[in-house]
């Protein structure tokens, strides 16, 4: 019972972490022209696809605001992304690290919702 007490504050971090992420991606998207706004949702959902197949070969700058922009016209229009059709890319992707880079994975999440939570409570 005590250790789902203390599980809870911290759950409540996160999400609040990951909801502060989705504002922000939709903030930067609105900021930037919403340019798939005249896409329909089926190319949409597709584009999105792609774009995200494109950053996992690449993991460049530019994939990554593609695929950040066409999530954030996603969840404007109230859906979520199509996860389950790169699920496979993914956990093959996941699959080729090695414990040491998802060890540094993690430390890096954990830290940046550390920052986070520190800034929301000055």
């Amino acid at each position: 019972m005590a250790d789902k007490q203390r599980e809870r504050p911290a759950e409540t971090k996160i999400y609040a972490f990951l909801q502060h992420g989705i504002r922000e991606q939709r903030r930067k998207y609105l900021a930037r022209g919403r340019r798939f706004v005249i896409l329909e949702v089926e190319q949409l959902s597709k584009s999105w696809i792609t774009a995200v197949r494109n950053w996992l070969a690449c993991k460049d700058r530019a994939a990554e605001v593609t695929m950040d922009d066409l999530t954030a016209e996603l969840r404007l229009r109230g859906l979520e992304p199509p996860y389950e059709a790169i699920k496979q890319e993914l956990a093959v992707r996941f699959a080729g690290t090695d414990e040491v880079a998802r060890r540094k994975v993690v430390r890096e999440f954990a830290h940046q919702i550390g920052m986070f939570v520190r800034s929301r409570e000055r």
